[in-house]
């Protein structure tokens, strides 16, 4: 069969066109793009991420730096791409591991944008802030406790029993009555990792006088054996203090918006998963926000 010159024509121009597909689907390293990895573009941007997660030391050759952390990207882009061969993207726990990756990523992003909008508070500001957080500042202090850890009990209210307790060995005698099994350990403790109210209950107590500290699924007893007095330096405290105050105002801004979310929201429980009725759960910071905000204790 002889093909007329206009049919010629077509099939030149459809195996052009084609061509020009195929052409424009090859991706190259150039411009803003610094690597193609089987067809997956690594780009400047992402090089400039995650040198902005390290610390790097002044004077130091930023190419340099960028072609290793190209490096570390190339090879990780590699793996994870062998690991989708091998089905791993589909795997039902990945898939769980991967939106909860993403959600907590959204809302530390969430978080840094409500931060982003806060004033820096001033100096009045700071030396309120440190005066009523003593424990933090001019009197954080290291304290070197004994502890008896032991698994939270089913009804928190069974730790009454240990009020009688006015040493520690009081506490294992106790624990050792109910059945409850308890480890023994040492262990340092910084006030400024205690709620400010707790701290100020511990130090009122008398000297090898326990305090019992619930910890979700742990409880520790703890005695204080030895403490060292962290010096104070107010002009570092100013950072410090900044930082807290932030972290506070960024934790109320976030809870406002989860009980905002909460009112708009639909959700249903299958029975047997209703959150628990707590009284005091509306003033503990949600997990979710704790993760995104780096709140002060108490």
């Amino acid at each position: 069969m002889t093909m007329t010159l206009s049919a010629k024509s077509r099939a030149l121009m459809c195996l052009t066109a084609g061509a020009l597909v195929l052409a424009g689907c090859e991706k190259s390293a150039e411009g803003q793009v610094a690597a193609v990895v089987n067809s997956e573009e690594i780009t400047l941007q992402e090089i400039n991420a995650a040198l902005n997660e390290t610390n790097i030391p002044e004077g130091a050759d930023k190419k340099k730096l960028q072609q290793n952390a190209l490096q570390q990207i190339v090879d990780r882009r590699l793996l994870a791409q062998a690991a989708k061969e091998s089905g791993i993207d589909q795997d039902p726990a990945y898939l769980i591991r991967q939106r909860q990756l993403s959600e907590a990523l959204l809302v530390q992003m969430y978080a840094d944008k409500a931060g982003s909008t806060l004033k820096v508070p001033d100096q009045a500001a700071i030396d309120r802030y440190t005066e009523a957080h003593p424990f933090s500042f001019a009197n954080r202090t290291i304290y070197a406790v004994d502890q008896i850890i032991f698994p939270s009990p089913a009804n928190l209210g069974d730790l009454k029993q240990l009020e009688v307790a006015n040493t520690l060995e009081d506490v294992q005698k106790i624990l050792t009555e109910m059945g409850i099994q308890f480890a023994r350990k040492s262990a340092q403790m910084d006030s400024v990792q205690v709620p400010p109210a707790m701290m100020a209950q511990i130090v009122s107590l008398d000297p090898g006088e326990p305090f019992v500290i619930p910890t979700g699924a742990t409880v520790t007893a703890s005695v204080i054996k030895a403490q060292q007095k962290v010096p104070y330096n107010a002009e570092k405290a100013g950072p410090v203090a900044v930082k807290a105050i932030r972290n506070e105002e960024m934790a109320k801004i976030m809870k406002q918006r989860l009980a905002e979310a909460k009112t708009k929201a639909e959700i249903t429980y299958q029975a047997g998963f209703e959150p628990a009725k707590d009284a005091g759960e509306t003033a503990k910071t949600p997990a979710a926000i704790s993760e995104a905000v780096e709140v002060p204790a108490g």
